[in-house]
């Protein structure tokens, strides 16, 4: 039965994934049309657009989420994880996903500066956890050692939001953007972020792939 609601949760995932990566060409373009007319005004839901386009466009939106949360549990049904943890994990994405776009009125940089030293903190632990780990799991080696290059890079990463989103760029305050003509740093932090997360993900699915077909080497 599990094995069943596996696979189908793993298609309707994939399928999810397949519309956030080219439902963007069909929703976008009447997105873009609905700014420029200026129906779209601080998020709220035009009241001049047809709802059809309203639940097409709030599909899109939520399909990468979805498709991520549906492919999670699938995975999860395939190993032995217990029915109260399983229920827990599906609660818990259940009430992110319902809360990922809600609004968060927060226009002060003190939450931003405690994230980041807590993150600052998380980073620094995983590492030495990982040290340890590399030692006790000699079998293991490449596949730590991968994973540390990863988590290298997701630092990195985060770091460059900072810069990009505050006071080197001013993403968060567009009108400053413009004002000091950053556009291009921007643009230029942005795909920064974007190499970083692609090398980081390839190291982190090469850790997993190296311990579970790639022998140890010395």
């Amino acid at each position: 039965m599990r094995k069943n609601i596996s696979c189908i949760l793993l298609i309707i995932g994939i399928l999810f994934l397949i519309n956030a990566i080219f439902g963007r060409y069909i929703v976008l373009p009447s997105y873009f049309e609905s700014l420029e007319k200026g129906i779209s005004v601080k998020g709220a839901i035009p009241t001049t657009v047809p709802v059809w386009k309203i639940i097409r466009y709030l599909i899109w939106a939520f399909s990468f989420k979805l498709g991520i949360f549906f492919i999670t549990i699938g995975v999860l049904l395939k190993t032995q994880i217990t029915n109260r943890i399983l229920y827990s994990f599906i609660l818990g994405g259940i009430a992110y996903i319902s809360l990922a776009y809600a609004p968060m009125p927060i226009h002060h940089s003190l939450p931003y500066g405690i994230g980041g030293v807590l993150i600052t903190i998380f980073i620094v632990f995983v590492l030495y956890f990982l040290s340890k780990e590399r030692n006790k799991s000699e079998s293991k080696e490449i596949s730590i050692d991968f994973r540390i290059i990863g988590y290298f890079f997701f630092a990195m990463a985060t770091y460059n939001l900072c810069p990009l989103l505050g006071v080197k760029c001013f993403g968060l305050f567009p009108e400053k953007m413009i004002k000091y003509g950053l556009q291009a740093q921007a643009s230029s932090f942005a795909i920064h972020i974007l190499i970083e997360l692609v090398i980081g993900w390839a190291f982190l699915f090469l850790s997993y792939y190296a311990n579970n077909i790639k022998p140890k080497y010395t």
